[in-house]
Formats: C-alpha cells, structure tokens, sequence
C-alpha cells in the first residue's frame, strides 16, 4: 500500500486559481507538497508532478521525461484541452486527476496507480518508450548473447532492418502524434505476427529491427522475412484516416556472415538500403557484394558532391539547468540516388582516405552557416550549431581564410557556430593544430573536443588548445549506472572539466536511468535519442515550434 508521507509531490500549474485547493487537498491526504516545478531543487526531490496540459509542462517533460511520475490535473476551466491531452506528449503521463476527485481515498489511488505504472516503466529502460519494442541498448544486448548461443545449439540467427516506405510523407502530412501512432500500430503488428520469441526493436524513426533466434535454416528466415512483409498488406487505421505503408527489409544471417552484433545490424541495413534500390522490398546481405560499389567510392563521391546529393541532419542538444533546446549537432546524410539515405559509417572513412573529405567539409560549413541564417531568421538567434571538422581539414592550409569568406557570405553570428575535433585530431600535429584553431576562435568560432575518453590523451594534455567544451563518448554514457567504472570515468570527466571552466556535453542518452546520473553529477548539456534523432532541419523547428515556440525568448538565452 501507498504510504503518502513518503512521496513528495510538486506542481506545474498554468492557473494560480487551482493551487490552494489542490495544496490543501494533497496536505490533507498526507502527501508532501515541494512547490512549483520552476525551482530546481522541488522538481529534483519530487516523485510526482501534477501538470496542467501546456507549452510549458511539456517543456519540462522533454527534460525529465520518464524519471518523474506525470499526473494531469483537469480543472473545470479545461474542459478545451481535455480531448486534446495526446497533443501534449508529456512523458511518463499516465493518469488523469480532475479538479472534482480531491478526495483523499481519490488522491491516494490515482498516484498509487500512476506510480506503480512508472515504476514498471523504470524496469524497462532496455525498451523504447513510444512502441514498447527494445532500444538500441536492448536490442544490441540481446543479439550479443543469440551470437554467443550459435555454437551451443548450431542453428542460424537471422538479423532483418525494415524501414518504412512513405514514412517522411505521413509525418509531413500528418503530424507527429499521427506518425507516433503509426509506429505504435506496426509494432503491434510486428509481435503479432512473430510471437514472443522473437526480439524486436524500434532504434528511431521509423526503423525496426527483428532478431530471430534458432532457425534451422535459410528456408525458415525466408519465410519469417515473408510474413514480416505481409502485415503491411492490409491499410492501417487511425482514428478516421486509413493509411497504407510498405516496408524494405534487409536480412542478413549468422553464421553464414560473420561479424559482432554492430556489423551484423550495418549489413542488414546495409541490405534494407539494397532492396529499395531494386525496388523488391526483401533483400539478403551476402559478404562480397559491396566490392564493387566501395572500390568506385572516391569517384561516386566526387559525382554526389557535384549533384548536390549531400544533405544535414540536425540532433538537438538540450541544456539541463535551463531545460531547453540551447544548439544542434549537424550530422551529414548521402540522399543516394539508388541506395537511398546512407549513414556516415557507410562513406566517410572512404572520403577521409580519398581526400575528398576536405571539399565535404567545406560543404558542410557552408550549408551550417546557410541554416544558421535560416534559424536567425525563425527567432533562434541564440542556437548554436556545431558540425564535425576532420584531421584533413584542419591541416589545409586554406581553412583559416576560407572560413571568414563563407561567415562573411552568410553573415552570421559566429558565436552561433561550433566545430567539434576528436583528440586525434588535434594531437597528430599539435603545432598546427594549435595555430589553426587560434585563427578560428579569433573570428569568434567556438571549439569542442568529441568522443573525450576514447582515445590516449587526458585533459591536462589538451590545455594548450582553445577549447571550451568537452563532449563525453556515448560508449561511457550509455554504460553509466551498469557499470561502476563508467560511473567513475563520467564523473570524473565533468568534475575534471568544470575546474578549467569548459562545459561538458553526454553524448548517446538514450533512457531516463542515464539523464538522471547525469543530472545528478552536474552535466551541462545532453543529446540523444531519448530527446530526438537527427532530423531535418525543417523537423527540428517543427519541433521547436510545437514545444518552444510561445516561450521561446525567456527559455533561450544565452548560459
């Protein structure tokens, strides 16, 4: 049973009028009531947030999300918002109060119902929290032990990347919620259709993936492939709107391609990318096949750069002391014209070899500062965008007098951009290193160092250099509260930071377990997919817009 002297309840309340009877009413069931949810120190102690549905309580849902109890409280002047609570999107909300239900007995059921559904909420931080299918984390951790297991049983395992056709259209058309409840009826689907023994997993968007354990066979992959392919035969109802999607699915099976989990999840994707090529919607990954297309990589680069085949994708980084979008990342995408959307991992080590990394760069900051005009120009002045730069790109000796020309061009605040550099870059040539980002910061540019902890340097090393924020490595946040030495490193890292006065940036959050420890050890910003993957720009201000917008001034100011 609930015991309410021990839960502590704070409030996000849009009209003053309602505090003093909801106060009065918490008090008198015996629950601790902290106050407004705008003081810090009252929403970390809180376990319970009663919310009036607005911009703002789903502002501070982004930050939070699943680590608090969220409770919508409805007063009679709401009525107006009560049909629309979906629209809100407040995380972690799964219990409505209504102004009339301040009885104690009420009060006591509707958070003891609401917390035990957030504790088991809790339990599942292997799993997404829209579709309920395993995360990236979980899913990666269930395929590591199904390799482990081949030699034990000698059967095959079976990995299949499916991905949405017509995705993008019905997010554009619809909506997010729309498309949210779309992802949620394929997962149904999904289990459906392959029963409990099969892992599935949302890592995203719209891309799934299927892991199936034990198979006799080829013959028997087929024919799961095949019945994955079947459930987008029939249209998928939402609310009065009959939508049909198709799927491309690309398998790839073990033993029969070797690979650690990570490979064998790129091939598969990799295989996903083939099948919309082809136009067959199911396509299986054989080891050999990619010969042809990365031995004429550096030419096809060449010919992509030209076409303008090129495009950014922006991941959103969230300040935790102003609970607010404060910058982006911006990540580059190959828009294929017969291998569809490429990742990063599938041409950029051929484009750092060839050279043909520098003229992409170039690109990329010219295609930045574009956009950062773009966001001036929407209200965020303040929005800082950082973007990658390579060893190659940092030893040319035409970088320090073409960046002013493109900021010129643009005419942009150069406060507003960032570039981001892995400790190998800046330690292979110190000397030069050092003079070229002295020419950047002059122009006021800021500098990140990316990745911090995987490679042979410490911070002491790096003092020389110009840099004012250290961005932690994913595979250390993503490990933190698993693994006491990640703990250690994490905090060691931010502790270590904060002394020479440069912010610290968690890469890879991807659950509410890792957003507290961060919270808890004095993170200044975070991004990953708890909060977004990278979108498109024109996403991301949809995005703003629909969480920020009204209160855009006040929430982003500069730190």
């Amino acid at each position: 049973m609930l015991n309410p002297n021990e839960i502590t309840v704070c409030l996000c309340l849009e009209h003053g009028v309602v505090t003093a009877p909801l106060v009065d009413a918490l008090r008198a069931a015996g629950f601790r009531v902290s106050g407004d949810i705008d003081t810090p120190e009252h929403l970390a102690a809180a376990q319970v947030v009663l919310f009036q549905p607005s911009v703002r309580s789903a502002q501070h849902s982004m930050l939070v999300g699943a680590r608090k109890t969220w409770i919508a409280y409805i007063d009679h002047n709401m009525a107006s918002v009560h049909n629309n609570l979906d629209a809100f999107s407040v995380s972690g909300a799964r219990e409505v109060l209504y102004a009339d239900e301040l009885a104690p007995h009420r009060l006591q059921r509707c958070i003891e119902r609401a917390i035990k559904q957030q504790h088991a909420l809790q339990r599942q931080s292997h799993f997404d929290s829209l579709t309920g299918l395993l995360s990236n984390r979980g899913f990666l951790e269930a395929t590591d032990e199904a390799l482990f297991k081949v030699s034990e049983h000698g059967r095959m395992v079976a990995l299949l990347a499916l991905d949405l056709r017509g995705f993008n259209e019905v997010n554009q058309h619809h909506g997010f919620n729309f498309a949210d409840q779309l992802l949620s009826f394929v997962a149904l689907r999904l289990k459906s259709a392959l029963g409990p023994l099969a892992k599935i997993a949302r890592l995203g968007g719209d891309e799934f993936f299927i892991l199936l354990e034990q198979l006799p066979g080829m013959e028997a992959a087929q024919q799961l492939a095949q019945r994955v392919h079947a459930i987008f035969d029939e249209p998928f109802q939402i609310l009065s709107e009959r939508v049909r999607v198709q799927a491309d699915i690309g398998m790839v099976t073990y033993p029969e391609t070797l690979g650690s989990a990570e490979e064998l999840m790129r091939n598969a994707h990799s295989a996903m990318q083939t099948a919309k090529e082809r136009d067959v919607h199911l396509c299986r990954y054989e080891q050999g096949a990619q010969q042809d297309w990365t031995s004429n990589m550096e030419q096809a680069l060449r010919v992509a750069l030209r076409r303008q085949e090129f495009e950014l994708h922006y991941q959103p980084k969230v300040c935790l002391r102003e609970r607010t979008i404060i910058g982006m990342e911006a990540l580059i995408r190959w828009r294929h014209p017969t291998r569809g959307l490429l990742m990063p991992s599938e041409f950029i080590t051929a484009a750092e070899s060839s050279g043909m990394i520098v003229p992409m760069g170039y690109w990329i900051i010219e295609q930045v500062c574009r956009d950062l005009s773009e966001l001036a120009e929407h209200g965020l002045q303040n929005v800082c965008v950082a973007t990658n730069l390579s060893f190659r790109q940092l030893q040319d000796e035409q970088f320090a007098s073409v960046l002013p020309r493109l900021i010129q061009e643009a005419g942009i605040d150069t406060r507003c951009l960032e570039f981001e550099l892995t400790e190998t870059t800046v330690l292979t040539d110190p000397k030069r290193a050092l003079a070229t980002l002295e020419a950047v910061t002059a122009l006021g540019v800021t500098i990140s160092l990316d990745d911090f902890g995987t490679g042979y340097s410490s911070l002491t090393h790096i003092r020389q250099f110009p840099i004012s924020t250290i961005k932690i490595d994913r595979s250390f946040t993503q490990r933190v509260s698993l693994d006491h030495e990640a703990d250690s490193i994490v905090r060691s890292i931010i502790n270590l930071a904060h002394d020479l006065n440069m912010q610290v940036v968690a890469e890879g959050v991807e659950d509410d377990i890792q957003l507290g420890f961060l919270l808890a050890n004095g993170c200044d910003q975070v991004q990953g997919f708890l909060f977004s993957e990278p979108r498109p720009l024109w996403e991301v201000l949809q995005l703003i817009d629909q969480i920020l917008r009204p209160v855009t001034h006040p929430l982003l100011t500069p730190l």
